[in-house]
């Protein structure tokens, strides 16, 4: 992997909203390896935690990182960032089926693309990445972990499994109808979601979970 060179860095951000908003060990990361030379660009692509409470932090995950490669000598024109995505999934439908402002399409325009992020986090992100058709249009995506946790608990992997199975089913038409689904379906993406109280959040998620169950 060392000796490789790849058309972007894609990072699913998520590690401002975890806690890790000043030492963002992702992103020191990821600059280490833009900076081996072997990246064409970095792509961050992240908008809040389903949880997160906006009016303390009114920038989304993708800007903060942004900003903070660049502080880092990153030049501003190597990063796309797309801050549309309240989840894991989005991370990936979002830069494909929704492009923000002039970014590349994730699916059309990258050949080889290394995504990156804690091990906490990724073994979510694989199974998303998968839903989308980066085999099928002969598209190389491979991953890199650092060490870490990142909303890895029991109720993170009974939310997983309950949105899998639902997804997979989804996935029989097409991957755009994943989008659809996310959107549609997923409570992140609900009218005045940020508007509840957290409490409420969390219960209702919990109850959309349990319904995913029994589909």
């Amino acid at each position: 992997m060392e000796n490789q060179t790849y058309d972007t860095l894609l990072l699913p951000t998520g590690e401002t909203t975890a806690g890790d908003e000043t030492s963002f060990p992702v992103s020191r990361k990821a600059i280490e390896l833009f900076k081996s030379g072997r990246f064409g660009s970095i792509f961050i692509t992240g908008g809040y935690g389903g949880f997160a409470d906006r009016t303390l932090s009114p920038r989304t995950e993708a800007e903060i990182t942004r900003d903070f490669m660049i502080s880092q000598g990153i030049p501003e024109e190597k990063i796309y960032w797309d801050g549309q995505s309240l989840d894991t999934l989005g991370n990936f439908t979002f830069p494909i089926y929704e492009q923000e402002g002039r970014n590349p399409n994730l699916l059309h325009d990258f050949s080889k693309i290394l995504v990156l992020g804690k091990e906490g986090h990724m073994w979510r992100a694989r199974d998303y990445a998968s839903l989308m058709p980066f085999e099928e249009h002969n598209k190389i995506l491979e991953f890199q972990t650092i060490p870490g946790r990142h909303n890895d608990g029991q109720l993170s992997s009974f939310y997983h499994k309950a949105f899998m199975n639902v997804l997979n089913q989804a996935r029989i038409e097409c991957p755009e109808k994943v989008h659809e689904f996310l959107k549609e379906e997923h409570p992140f993406y609900s009218q005045g979601w940020f508007f509840k109280g957290v409490t409420l959040r969390k219960i209702e998620s919990l109850v959309k979970v349990i319904s995913w169950n029994f589909k």
